[in-house]
């Protein structure tokens, strides 16, 4: 009897054992799924930031290529701008006034020129160069001596926003030139056509009653 329960004890010992062996085996392999499948979504994330990092620098670089492209382009229509421009000179000197009196179809594009006077379409520009044997402060102003087509437009290369007339242009044109300096503003005129309805008919009466526009430029010295 005693020899039988003996047996029985050992078997369900081993039993026990057996249970206890395949459990962590069965924990084992949930064990090493869990670490695969951690592994794969950790390089699968891994990808997907390094192909972010990638896409990002790829636009950095496109909008810098982009940039860079246009600053170039600016400054090639700037300088093709700048050449063959009718040049007005003034000595600026402290205190005293200068002025030049301007026929703006002196200063038109040739390749814009209708009829020999402006007209919608055409469009041009002139430098006012300032020069000065002392350090100084300057201010220069317009004066229209008559009436200008209405849509016609004035802006310059340091400032690109479009003025509807000289006065108000000149409201933004001053500051100071060093001794023996030599300074050149840069200022073009459109008249811009075909760009609503009203326009249309604005510019239809303009070009009928207005040939030429003249204005004088004052310099003054401060």
């Amino acid at each position: 009897m005693k020899k039988r329960k003996k047996t029985v004890i050992i078997i369900l010992i081993l039993c026990i054992l057996l249970i206890i062996f395949i459990m962590n085996s069965i924990k084992y392999d949930f064990l090493q799924e869990d670490l695969l499948l951690f592994q794969l979504f950790s390089s699968a994330k891994q990808t997907s930031e390094e192909l972010n990092i990638s896409k990002l620098e790829s636009n950095a670089n496109n909008e810098k290529a982009d940039i860079e492209s246009s600053a170039s382009i600016k400054k090639e229509s700037s300088k093709t701008q700048n050449t063959n421009q009718t040049q007005f000179i003034f000595d600026v000197e402290y205190k005293n006034t200068k002025l030049t009196d301007i026929n703006l179809l002196d200063t038109v594009d040739n390749k814009t020129l209708v009829y020999e006077k402006i007209a919608p379409g055409t469009s041009g520009g002139f430098d006012i160069v300032l020069k000065s044997n002392q350090q100084i402060n300057y201010k220069i102003e317009f004066e229209s001596k008559n009436a200008k087509p209405v849509n016609l437009q004035f802006y310059t290369l340091d400032n690109l926003q479009k003025y509807n007339t000289l006065e108000e242009l000149g409201e933004n044109l001053e500051g100071s030139i060093s001794k023996n300096e030599e300074k050149t503003i840069h200022i073009f005129w459109e008249w811009s056509y075909e760009t609503n309805k009203d326009a249309n008919i604005q510019d239809t009466i303009d070009a009928n009653n207005i040939r030429e526009y003249n204005f004088l430029i004052y310099v003054r010295g401060f």
